[in-house]
């Protein structure tokens, strides 16, 4: 029976030195070990103690910088398009890079030319007739204009040359007729392209380099517009203590 726990005692023993010999050895020569740098304890202070601060982390920052707070907010005027299929194709392209926009139309006028005229005679037999003297006198390049039902008008010319016009009226006040100069306009409607949300810096170069077709077009920087508030609304209404209910 003796003999039987002095075998369990060495199995016993022969395990514990197998574990001790496993954990707890050495590291063999030139096994890497990660060295930590010396704690100065003496440089160490409680938090609660007197005269710590606590420093703030710095906040990452923001995942689209352009957009933030303080940032400088950049908008777009994009045009002028001579006609509304080219800013139709514009608006594709501005599309393309997911930007919203609002079309705004134009007009100007343009000088076209320059027409010499008589003023307006209240009948057309009278207009024959003066026709028929400036015919005499040496000016036959005229012709009859009616404008509503009783007025008519005498053209001496078209001229794209004010300078011309103007030499003929006086060819004509030389005669004896006395003569007019009326302007005359053309109506162009032009559009743009307006984008009124601030553009990221990244797309605002891809938009500064985008082929419009013509070398008319350009795309201008604009500050954008204001977003106000909308007004609280007004506080309701309550009826005094003594009101009746």
């Amino acid at each position: 029976m003796k003999l039987k726990w002095v075998f369990g005692a060495l199995v016993l023993a022969n395990l514990g030195l197998w574990m001790w010999a496993s954990w707890y050895r050495e590291p063999a020569v030139g096994e890497n070990r990660t060295v930590r740098a010396p704690i100065a304890a003496g440089k160490m202070r409680l938090l609660s103690e007197p005269g710590v601060k606590l420093q703030p982390r710095k906040a990452p920052p923001p995942a689209n910088a352009a957009l933030a707070p303080g940032a400088p907010q950049v908008c777009f005027h994009v045009g002028p398009f001579a006609d509304a299929d080219a800013a139709t194709q514009g608006e594709s392209k501005l599309n393309e890079l997911h930007l919203g926009f609002v079309r705004q139309t134009e007009q100007t006028k343009n000088v076209s030319g320059y027409r010499v005229y008589l003023p307006p005679l209240a009948s057309k037999e009278e207009a024959e007739r003066k026709r028929k003297l400036l015919t005499r006198i040496g000016f036959k390049d005229h012709a009859l204009i009616q404008e509503g039902a009783s007025r008519y008008i005498i053209s001496l010319g078209l001229f794209s040359v004010e300078a011309n016009a103007r030499s003929r009226v006086h060819e004509l006040a030389a005669k004896g007729v006395t003569a007019r100069i009326e302007r005359l306009t053309q109506t162009h409607t032009r559009y743009w392209l307006n984008v009124n949300v601030p553009v990221p810096p990244d797309t605002a170069t891809q938009v500064k380099q985008v082929d419009w077709g013509t070398k008319d077009v350009q795309p201008q920087e604009t500050a954008c517009p204001e977003v106000t508030a909308p007004s609280p609304p007004p506080p309701a209404h309550e009826p005094p203590d003594n009101a009746p209910h």
